[in-house]
């Protein structure tokens, strides 16, 4: 993964498109963009190039347009096999279900069919469909004692 500040002072349409291609090529996981914000007392609150939030907000999106993208790529690699994940909560607090979500060591949110008892250990799950946010798994089994320290 990597974060992203969009639209300092003086960045140009070209500039800002040199790093849409840079971050194409790459092919992250995942990007956390932001926009840049004036911070009074800075050097760069003071120069005169500042970039308009319309302009900023635009170049935001297409970049998380292309991170949820390039997610369900790097996720697609993984689908049909079976993956190491730490269920952490319910999928959804506010129905009675038994859909979990946790990460896998390689960080995918997988959401899959689980029991409370499992929350925390390492349980082994089969990646059935890459998406984003969440990837959908099946329970295969949870992991042993002494896997899970091989493991760790």
């Amino acid at each position: 993964t990597s974060d992203v500040i969009v639209g300092f002072p003086g960045e140009t349409e070209e500039e800002f498109m040199e790093t849409y291609r840079f971050i194409q090529e790459i092919g992250y996981s995942e990007l956390h963009v932001f926009p840049y914000s004036k911070r009074t007392g800075t050097p760069a609150a003071r120069m005169t190039d500042q970039v308009d939030d319309e302009t900023k907000n635009e170049r935001v999106h297409r970049l998380i347009t292309l991170s949820d993208q390039q997610a369900k790529e790097y996720a697609s690699q993984f689908e049909n096999e079976v993956l190491e994940v730490i269920p952490e909560e319910l999928y959804d607090e506010n129905e009675s279900n038994t859909l979990y979500v946790g990460y896998t060591d390689n960080y995918l949110k997988v959401k899959f069919e689980a029991t409370p008892d499992m929350v925390g250990k390492i349980v082994r799950v089969k990646l059935t469909k890459a998406g984003y946010p969440y990837n959908e798994g099946q329970f295969v089994r949870v992991m042993d004692e002494e896997e899970a320290s091989i493991t760790i």
